[in-house]
């Protein structure tokens, strides 16, 4: 059986000596990144085709990241980055491109189905949940995996949750689709994990609410803890079942438990910053579906963990407080991230890497929530210990390793992890950079240049063209990798970008003509809004409704600030407006103070005087569409709901999970949208 080779895309404008090799597959390549837009494509009849699966926007810049197919099957851990120009067409491409599967494959028809690959994968263990068990999710898809000698096999890649003697466990299976052999399996759930006796009397008593530090939590009208992007379940000490916390208006007090106050409340808050921290810094949700948080879960459980679908934490141990602190959170919420973008497996290099962005995350939030980082994960956690892990010295938690030359195969995931963590570290205090940014850099190679087997290198260089494109000072990035025993080749600063930040502006929030939102209470006090090329020659920018006392600043063509507007309003109460003419095509910038104090206030920039009302409450667009399921065919234009989400199947596809098989469904948005 002849061997697929690897071939290595770089950007368009070629080094000599690599132009011949790739000129010609230039031309493939490109031929094959735009065919999708043409009304006769059609994947599962195409050798070689791409599906995007990622989008992320930096200034002018628009980068896409392109999942590999092989007549319609995707291949495992092969996409490339495109970078758009204006017209859409691919300007340059970075990646690599799979050739010559079709020497191992003389065809992509399975000859077990998925239910059996399932059964086979399932069937190696003993302690899988029983199909009435609530826990048994088992998903199998379809895909062309490369072993270690590069030969090309079709293969199912088996998801299942299972508890063996009380504990959870996720095995990742891969299912050989032609003979049922299995070719290889993983552990996939990403736990937090704590070395040694160790945190929540330690953190102090917090209290959420108006007035205060943090602020409120959002709930429902029945005072649920469900809200638009977060729902946090009692588990009531259980492995299953649970509910959706309620309590009775609008104090909730339950429970104290093992030294901590309110683990619902902390998970319900925190859950919301992280999904705050993702949208206002990357421009992107933290993972695709509601966030899930499970609190109160088993009896005596010292950990947390993601299982591919929710959240959970446990209530600690003797030597740790209940897991649902603010790190913690950030740390599991953004393993689901991990998932959903890189797929960075957990073991080996990749899932220290794994392991340290979700470290990272925590870090950033840190920054965003308090202001400030400590350089220690899992401090609030241990009662006996300063901290789970380190970034300045890793090994000072007396496991984890702070450099290449102390990896072996077969370390702990959590101990190798210390390598990405110190070059973070390294980073973050590097001159020009900051948290913030050193977080922005890891969080995008992570949506665009890493991959499930990616090595400590090639995360290194991810880092580095991430900042590249970002438009930061990248040398940084080569000498903080140094100090970990890393060297990144080729990593000189990138072209000085005038919007180095994807997504919406530090701190700004975009505003539409006509469209009120509402004032979040906030901590700092203050909220920044734009409105950007508006389409009217007069408008007013208003503030209205509820209770506090906020003061409204408006600017054209600049940030406002209570120090330098084109317009100021500062009357007692909520009621402020501003009033422009003749500003068509400008952008409006609105700062809004006092925010901290402020309750169900809105603000609206609008073409008439007045109290423009909030959006009617969203109507479930679900409502007909059935619940999908991984036992049904779907043909091409089905809509299924999922995870309060609306799909739409691009192609014929047996139960293909909607959010892990982005090349079968297009997502349509929230059933609220």
């Amino acid at each position: 059986m002849r061997n697929v080779t690897l071939l290595s895309l770089v950007p368009f404008a070629f080094a000599s000596q690599a132009a011949q090799i790739v000129e010609h597959s230039q031309t493939d390549i490109s031929e094959a990144l735009n065919i999708a837009g043409k009304s006769s494509y059609m994947p599962a009849s195409t050798e070689l085709s791409y599906q995007n699966i990622n989008r992320v926007e930096i200034g002018q810049q628009t980068l896409v990241r392109k999942q590999q197919l092989h007549y319609g099957v995707p291949v495992y851990g092969h996409s490339v980055v495109a970078d758009l120009s204006a017209k859409g067409f691919a300007q340059s491409i970075d990646g690599n491109v799979v050739v010559g599967i079709d020497n191992d494959l003389d065809s992509t028809l399975p000859m077990i189905s998925a239910n059996q690959a399932i059964e086979i994968a399932t069937g190696t263990e003993q302690g899988f949940a029983s199909n009435e068990s609530p826990e048994n999710d088992a998903r199998a898809e379809l895909m062309v995996w490369l072993d270690e000698q590069n030969t090309a096999h079709l293969i199912y890649k088996v998801d299942a949750v299972k508890i063996v003697n009380l504990r959870p466990s996720r095995p990742i299976t891969l299912v050989d689709a032609k003979s049922g052999e299995i070719m290889d399996q993983w552990e996939g759930l990403a736990f937090l994990e704590a070395e040694g006796p160790g945190g929540n009397q330690k953190s102090g008593r917090y209290y959420f609410g108006p007035n205060t530090k943090f602020g409120g939590f959002q709930v429902d009208q029945y005072c649920q803890m469900n809200s638009d992007n977060v729902e946090t379940i009692n588990m009531n000490n259980q492995q299953w079942g649970g509910q959706v916390h309620r309590f009775n208006c609008n104090v909730n007090n339950y429970r104290e438990i093992n030294g901590a106050y309110a683990p619902m409340n902390d998970a319900h808050y925190f859950g919301q910053r992280v999904f705050d921290m993702y949208r206002e810094w990357l421009g992107a949700r933290p993972i695709q579906q509601k966030l899930t948080m499970r609190v109160h879960y088993g009896s005596n459980y010292g950990n947390a963990f993601w299982d591919g679908r929710q959240m959970t934490f446990g209530d600690g141990n003797s030597y740790m407080y209940p897991l649902a602190t603010w790190d913690v959170i950030a740390h599991e919420v953004s393993h689901g991230f991990t998932e959903q973008n890189s797929g960075l497996e957990y073991r080996g290099m990749s899932g220290g890497m794994n392991e340290s962005f979700s470290d990272v995350a925590a870090a950033a939030l840190s920054q965003y929530v308090h202001g400030s980082f400590n350089w220690k994960m899992g401090e609030h956690v241990m009662k006996y210990s300063p901290a789970m892990r380190y970034f300045i010295n890793p090994s000072h938690d007396g496991a984890s390793i702070g450099h290449v030359n102390q990896y072996y195969r077969g370390i702990d995931v959590h101990h190798s992890s210390g390598i990405f963590n110190k070059a973070f570290y390294h980073l973050a205090t590097s001159s020009g950079w900051s948290i913030k940014k050193a977080f922005m850099a890891y969080a995008t190679a992570n949506q665009l240049y890493w991959t499930p087997n990616s090595t400590f290198q090639q995360g290194a260089e991810g880092v580095c063209k991430a900042a590249q494109k970002l438009g930061y000072e990248s040398s940084a990035v080569t000498s903080a990798f140094s100090q970990v025993g890393v060297q990144v080749m080729n990593c000189e600063s990138g072209q000085p970008n005038p919007n180095p930040n994807p997504g919406p502006d530090t701190g700004m929030n975009e505003l539409s003509l006509n469209m009120p939102v509402a004032i979040q209470s906030n901590a700092a006090g203050e909220q920044q809004f734009v409105l950007r090329r508006t389409s009217s020659d007069d408008v007013w920018v208003q503030t209205y409704n509820g209770f506090g006392n906020v003061e409204l600043y408006v600017a054209i063509d600049r940030p406002a600030t209570p120090s330098d507007y084109d317009c100021s309003s500062t009357n007692m109460g909520n009621e402020e407006a501003c009033g422009f003419g003749g500003i068509q095509g400008s952008d409006i910038y609105v700062t809004v103070t006092n925010t901290q104090s402020a309750s169900d206030a809105y603000l609206a920039v609008s073409e008439t005087y007045g109290t423009p009302q909030p959006n009617p409450e969203p109507q479930d667009q679900c409502a007909s569409l059935q619940e999908w399921s991984p036992y049904n065919y779907y043909p091409a234009g089905s809509s299924v709901k999922y995870w309060g989400n609306r799909f739409v199947a691009t192609q014929d596809n047996w139960g293909a999970d909607p959010f892990q098989n982005y090349w079968f469904w297009t997502f349509e948005g929230s059933c609220n949208d």
